[in-house]
């Protein structure tokens, strides 16, 4: 869609990385190019982009910058209904007692589908086929093969997980502009200088783009929190709990927190662009049948539901749950998700 009157350009400039020390992880790379190259899915399986070009990366920060800039009245307007596990739209920043539960604003644009029209600002309307194209490129040029690449891992046909999420069926995936509000050093150091609690993601797989601002750490295997960097011409990928289910936990959910900027970013806001996939939302949460799991012995599900819960079930009691805490509704954090499945907390 064309934009409906003229306007300045759109444009963006990262942030400068922090000068500080920190300690960062180091992650495994994946150059996913290799796919289509003889001999490719053996090297990157024995490892466990079409990326998306920088430009392009660039032109969404500047939306998701300018969409931040809009009134409150007018973001609020379009307020996500998470009290009922609906994550599509925007979510207000918790202010007074409660601001310590929550330091963020988020705008969810789902899938491209007729299952997920509903309003959006003129800003999003106006910029429409380029938000589009930008997730359907995520959808396909980066989701997509990494879920052949995980088929291929577990020794089932390389489509199982492609098949679990086709961008036109039922079931919700979305892009999300984000915006961590800096706080002064005071109050940051009263909640711990966290300023989102170590927890795993609900999805299948989670795509962070590149944002210099640092704050983002992974838990490693021995409980130690560690930065994690941003490269520019790369994406961070976080597995998350519906692949754990599928794969009998073979495939770890990523645990992790984000935390005040080191002294020479802490100032400025923190910006993020990600991307959530999710299987289709009648996929039952339940292992693969693998050759490699029977192996191991991970083909029972690893975690034990009481019944059935399908992703769209498991999404919307993570993101009710969350809410309940978020908005004040309860005290203290809830222990069961859903069908005898208890929520890990990391902090």
């Amino acid at each position: 869609m064309s934009p409906s009157r003229a306007e300045a350009p759109l444009s963006y400039e990262y942030p400068s990385e922090t000068k500080e020390q920190l300690e960062y992880v180091n992650l495994e790379a994946l150059d996913i190019s290799k796919l289509n190259q003889p001999g490719g899915k053996q090297v990157l399986a024995e490892q466990v982009l079409s990326f998306i070009d920088e430009n392009e990366v660039r032109r969404q920060y500047a939306l998701c910058d300018a969409f931040f800039e809009l009134p409150l009245e007018e973001k609020l307007k379009y307020a996500c209904d998470t009290a009922n596990g609906d994550f599509r739209g925007y979510k207000p920043q918790s202010t007074g007692k409660l601001a310590a539960r929550d330091n963020d604003e988020r705008y969810n644009i789902p899938k491209f589908t007729p299952e997920h029209e509903r309003p959006h600002p003129q800003l999003i309307r106006d910029h429409w086929d380029e938000i589009r194209d930008f997730s359907l490129r995520i959808h396909n040029n980066v989701l997509l093969p990494l879920l052949r690449l995980f088929a291929y891992v577990l020794e089932v046909d390389e489509d199982y997980l492609v098949d679990r999420h086709r961008y036109e069926a039922e079931g919700l995936e979305y892009l999300r502009y984000m915006k961590y509000h800096p706080r002064p050093a005071a109050a940051d150091a009263a909640g711990g200088n966290i300023w989102a609690k170590g927890h795993t993601d609900y999805n299948t797989l989670t795509f962070l783009f590149h944002q210099p601002v640092a704050g983002l750490q992974v838990q490693t295997p021995e409980g130690r929190w560690r930065h994690v960097r941003s490269p520019r011409d790369a994406i961070i990928v976080n597995v998350a709990d519906a692949l754990e289910f599928l794969s009998g936990g073979y495939l770890k959910s990523t645990v992790h927190r984000v935390v005040r900027p080191p002294g020479d970013q802490a100032a400025r806001p923190r910006l993020s662009l990600i991307y959530f996939a999710r299987p289709e939302a009648n996929i039952l949460l339940k292992p693969v049948a693998s050759p490699l799991l029977r192996r191991l012995g991970l083909q029972a599900e690893a975690e034990h539901f009481a019944h059935d819960v399908t992703a769209e079930e498991w999404a919307r009691a993570r993101i009710a749950k969350d809410h309940r805490f978020r908005t004040g509704l309860v005290d203290q954090r809830e222990k069961e998700i859903i069908a005898g499945v208890n929520q890990k907390y990391y902090d």
